[in-house]
């Protein structure tokens, strides 16, 4: 039993495979994965690592189809794909687990009428998709909207308590109009991406002259996510933390026995494996009140870390939320809009 087996296995702990190429979700499974992550980088990463798997389905798609809509057609293909491999586990699990998340065109996540249509097409593709948003003030909305519905939500880039917080009580919005209407509730998973977090707040340092330690920055992402997992079970909001974005081992041991879901890369997952850690279960264990002074020389932890600090309207403000959305849409969506299209892109003009 490895380390993933044994977390999986022994604890409350579960993980999703972060990957969309095909072998890697059969070795996830292997370990004991119970989902799969995929959004437009990733589906991209796919088409271009195995091209030929994907092709049969490729060529279906009509040539005349609008750039946007192609990108979509692509996308569905793999999120269709991810969820039928997990389809087994999502009945197993009376659809607690065995997600495929498909996430919506970054373009678009400032329109909050535009994501909900986009989701319930998403919606309709499987079962078992869960419809994935950037966290920020329009996405509130699409969260309590497909909640109400009975429509599973992952919510990605949440950096702070106060994005966390804000999903909740949107989610508990629509969760109580599906209970009223007889509809049976979908999960939420809330993403709390640790390690992009921890990387921001070391770029700003260093861009500010701030003096700290970056062994002490390396825990940012993990005080959040501990912060945000207390407050959910204080509140009763049954909605599941997702760290998302690890960059070492030391961002899974800490919530190690949390009952969380995690997706983890498969480099994460051979570091995992690799390395063995001491089968210790960490998740009651808070971030030491020294090492939170430390990070409080931050400005930008401050506003990560206290809740209230940011209000809806500045979500999309946070320097890092404006990075990773970025990078959805041109490493990703933009991309797929023109993979293997007559058509010339429109983004350039």
């Amino acid at each position: 039993m490895n380390y993933l087996q044994w977390l999986t296995q022994e604890t409350p702990t579960k993980f999703w495979h972060d990957s969309a190429i095909p072998s890697e979700i059969d070795a996830a499974i292997e370990n004991g994965a119970l989902g799969v992550t995929t959004n437009p980088v990733l589906t991209y990463k796919t088409l271009q690592a195995v091209p030929e798997f994907w092709q049969p389905e490729v060529d279906k798609i009509p040539q005349d189809l609008k750039p946007e809509e192609r990108a979509e057609a692509l996308l569905k293909i793999v999120a269709c794909y991810a969820a039928d491999k997990f389809k087994d586990v999502f009945q197993r699990t009376g659809g607690a687990d065995g997600y495929a998340l498909g996430q919506l065109n970054p373009s678009i996540c400032m329109d909050s009428e535009l994501m909900i249509q986009q989701g319930l097409r998403y919606a309709s593709w499987a079962e078992n998709i869960s419809v994935k948003t950037p966290t920020i003030k329009s996405a509130l909305p699409l969260v309590e909207e497909l909640a109400s519905r009975g429509i599973a939500v992952c919510t990605t880039l949440n950096f702070s308590v106060s994005q966390a917080m804000a999903v909740g009580e949107a989610y508990m919005k629509g969760r109580a109009k599906a209970e009223a209407a007889g509809i049976k509730p979908k999960p939420i998973f809330v993403v709390q991406q640790g390690g992009r977090l921890d990387e921001y707040l070391l770029e700003t340092a260093l861009d500010n002259g701030i003096s700290i330690d970056p062994a002490v920055i390396r825990n940012a992402g993990n005080a959040i996510c501990k912060k945000v997992y207390r407050l959910f079970k204080e509140r009763n909001i049954p909605a599941r933390v997702m760290p998302a974005g690890l960059r070492g081992v030391h961002h899974l041991t800490s919530m190690a026995g949390a009952d969380i879901t995690f997706s983890l890369q498969a480099r994460i997952q051979q570091m995992a494996i690799a390395e063995d850690p001491e089968r210790v279960c960490h998740a009651d264990e808070d971030i030491p009140q020294s090492v939170i002074r430390e990070l409080y020389k931050l400005p930008e932890f401050v506003r990560a870390y206290e809740e209230g600090a940011m209000k809806p309207e500045e979500f999309i403000t946070f320097g890092v939320t404006q990075k990773t959305i970025s990078q959805f849409l041109w490493t990703g969506w933009a991309p797929l809009e023109t993979y293997q299209s007559k058509q010339a892109s429109t983004r350039w003009f």
